[in-house]
């Protein structure tokens, strides 16, 4: 399958990942049926709040991923197709009651060179460019929106070397972005990418994307129960109360733009890659209400949340299935609170550094390395679940201020 056609199967990533070993387990009059999935084991040092553990223990996550995908001819050079993956976590924690998450469910119609329709819950396409820069095994990209949600409706194509497609976005409440950190509902939106793939010059192809993503929030009134989205935005230490102060900001999703840009050379894993990627995104609130711990209320209306995003990534894969990386990761927030700018705005920096081995095409054993790059107070990637001062009553508080260097180490079977 040539790469342009797998690069345009954003959404179908995980069903390519899995379905080299997927057990096919069913295969008559022109449908099949494969079972897969993975088991994944991480450990991370102490205090490393990205498993989500709360003390100075070194903590452990086990994840599991149960995969089932669907095929069947309909006529000449058309097909349906069906995707579901749930997935389980246990983060620093023994309890067996973890929820099952329905991590990717969709389906849709291939119509081979005239490429694919697909609706249903998967990342959106709008993901396509950073994707060139999210290689790395855990930790990944940090800019754009690439969660998975519900609500697409897709149109993706593939041919000489380009992609391109659209994508709609139907209403949905708890529409997820990390980015900003939270969730808000949405009333629609759309997104819309395009790229090359050259052959190969060098060492390796050259690839240049684009995509654009809107989303338009639901109105207050709708339905008569619209969640406002809330985000805390920190400030600083206050010596003369003793307390670290804090924003809190609650407010009705208006809109959400987002631009990403990438350029990559190389085959990932195959000797030399390089890829760099840069996002812009800016999410307006509306009838938003901002409260400081220390100052009170701070005014009712329209927040601006900024992020600009510049990241690279360079990889080296040796024939033995050693793959060495590198990454660099520049984050700018900015607020807007009330027309005043400036207010909880900061800088996130860090650095990455990776090693895996692929000991067969099922198992991967790899270490992942993450160190703040100096990052302002509070805006770090990764901060201490230790980090803080005891106030005069002999309470401990945690102002997760600073960057923490953070190591990971895993293993992940594929089946």
């Amino acid at each position: 399958m040539k790469k342009s056609v797998l690069a345009v199967a954003i959404a179908a990533a995980a069903f390519a990942a899995s379905a080299a070993s997927a057990a096919q387990v069913y295969d008559k009059d022109g449908t099949t049926l494969a079972v897969g999935g993975q088991i994944e084991f991480m450990a991370g040092n102490a205090g490393n709040t990205y498993f989500g553990n709360k003390s100075q223990d070194a903590t452990t996550r086990d994840r599991a991923r149960l995969t089932m995908a669907g095929r069947t001819q309909l006529t000449n050079g058309i097909a349906a197709y069906a995707y579901n993956e749930w997935q389980i976590d246990h983060k620093g924690t023994s309890q067996e009651n973890q929820e099952v998450l329905a991590r990717q469910q969709y389906l849709g119609v291939d119509f081979g060179k005239f490429g694919k329709v697909q609706v249903g819950r998967y990342v959106d396409p709008f993901e396509y460019a950073s994707n060139l820069v999210d290689v790395l095994d855990e930790v990944g990209v940090y800019g754009g929106f690439d969660e998975r949600n519900s609500g697409h409706i897709s149109y993706m194509w593939s041919g000489y070397g380009f992609d391109a497609g659209i994508s709609y976005q139907m209403a949905v409440d708890s529409y997820r972005a990390d980015e900003f950190g939270g969730s808000f509902d949405v009333d629609s939106g759309f997104s819309i990418y395009a790229g090359y793939t050259s052959p190969a010059v060098v060492f390796g192809p050259i690839s240049v994307r684009a995509a654009y993503l809107y989303l338009n929030g639901q109105d207050n009134k709708h339905e008569g129960k619209a969640s406002k989205s809330s985000k805390t935005l920190y400030g600083e230490y206050d010596e003369d109360s003793g307390l670290l102060e804090t924003v809190n900001m609650s407010g009705y999703l208006d809109n959400a733009k987002s631009i990403d840009g990438s350029l990559a050379w190389g085959t990932n894993g195959k000797g030399l890659y390089l890829a760099t990627n840069y996002n812009y995104s800016k999410l307006t609130f509306v009838d938003s209400d901002v409260i400081s711990n220390i100052d009170g209320a701070l005014g009712n209306g329209n927040v601006e949340w900024k992020a600009k995003a510049w990241e690279t990534v360079v990889t080296y894969g040796f024939e033995n299935g050693i793959r060495l990386g590198a990454s660099y990761h520049y984050i700018k927030h900015e607020a807007t609170v009330g027309g005043e700018e400036g207010k909880a705005s900061g800088d996130t920096k860090f650095v990455q550094l990776i090693a895996d081995y692929n000991v067969t095409p099922n198992f991967k054993v790899w270490a992942e390395g993450l160190i703040d790059a100096g990052s302002d107070d509070y805006f770090a990637k990764i901060t201490s679940a230790t980090d803080g001062f005891t106030d005069d009553n002999g309470k401990f508080v945690n102002t997760c201020k600073d960057g923490h260097n953070s190591i990971m180490f895993g293993a992940r079977y594929v089946f």
